[in-house]
């Protein structure tokens, strides 16, 4: 009898927290996953989530296909990638040097803390710079990804 009392309070108790997780369903609303399962409910938050990881929708949430909107990153770095573009020769000196007026307007452009900005770059000058013939793109996207790996710097920086 007892197992049967605390089979029905924890059934309640679990029912009462499915009804909170469905309220607090914040999903993006993109990718195949909200295409496929539209139904706001718990099983269809969980089939979307399912959906989109198989599916590798990090790319439509980044880019901006597949009804999701383009990602802060993409939208903030395009001075930033101008900017790469006009100047990677002297980037690539100052980098090395530790500092400089190219390195600080990078730093200033993509919204970081300029100091712990051109440390971490010359720290991690040869993962950034690994060829001559890098584009712009990939250059960015490597400051970016130095940026990322040190979480005091990412904290304070406007490409997040």
């Amino acid at each position: 009898m007892k197992s049967k009392v605390g089979l029905i309070s924890l059934f309640l108790v679990f029912l009462s927290f499915s009804g909170q997780i469905q309220a607090a369903d914040s999903s993006s609303g993109c990718g195949l996953g909200w295409a496929v399962f539209k139904k706001n409910s718990l099983i269809s938050s969980a089939l979307r989530a399912t959906t989109n990881a198989m599916f590798f929708n990090t790319v439509a949430m980044t880019f901006g296909t597949s009804g999701c909107a383009r990602h802060s990153i993409v939208q903030n770095d395009k001075k930033a990638l101008h900017f790469m573009d006009a100047n990677k020769h002297q980037l690539m000196t100052e980098v090395a040097m530790g500092g400089g007026e190219y390195v600080s307007g990078l730093g200033t452009l993509m919204g970081c803390d300029e100091t712990l900005f051109a440390q971490t770059l010359q720290r991690n000058y040869g993962e950034v710079f690994t060829g001559e013939k890098q584009s712009a793109r990939e250059l960015v996207n490597r400051v970016q990804a130095q940026v990322l790996l040190n979480k005091d710097l990412a904290a304070g920086c406007a490409i997040l």
